[in-house]
């Protein structure tokens, strides 16, 4: 939904007078002046809210989920639930000491140069061979085709 902004009155700038918004569609005087800010939405030329999609694709998951749960055997549940918390767990691990050994000023460069050599080496060693290329190009397409479920 896009919203469109508007004023109701339009002010002279004068010196030494400063206006200072508190709150949304409230007056807010300015040297007993008043000025009112109003956001409308615009009519929608789309045939379909990006919001509503947003909304039917959360159901469309939710749903999945829902059937995923219920074919899964009670005897299972626990088991899931044990990994999906292990996972929580070890992100939010790893993303503090991700954030710890970033805080290492020579630590941190060090593994960005490192990062951009072996992208370099990566490159220069698959992207200018012929065949290599083709190597990567079926490495990359047997692992798309299976994660999608394709044969």
């Amino acid at each position: 939904m896009m919203l469109k902004a508007s004023t109701v009155t339009t002010l002279p700038a004068r010196k030494g007078v400063r206006a200072v918004a508190r709150s949304a569609a409230l007056p807010v005087p300015v040297n007993k002046r008043a000025v009112l800010v109003r956001a409308e939405p615009e009519s929608s030329t789309s045939a379909e809210d990006p919001s509503v999609k947003l909304q039917k694709q959360a159901e469309e998951v939710l749903k999945q989920v829902q059937g995923k749960w219920e074919s899964t055997d009670d005897s299972e549940k626990p088991a899931a639930i044990a990994i999906i918390v292990g996972v929580i767990v070890a992100q939010i691990a790893i993303g503090a000491t991700i954030d710890a050994v970033d805080k290492i000023p020579i630590v941190n460069k060090g593994l960005q140069l490192i990062g951009v050599a072996v992208t370099g080496l990566f490159t220069y060693r698959y992207f200018t061979d012929p065949a290599e290329r083709e190597s990567v190009k079926k490495s990359i397409d047997a692992f798309v085709k299976s994660v999608t479920g394709e044969k």
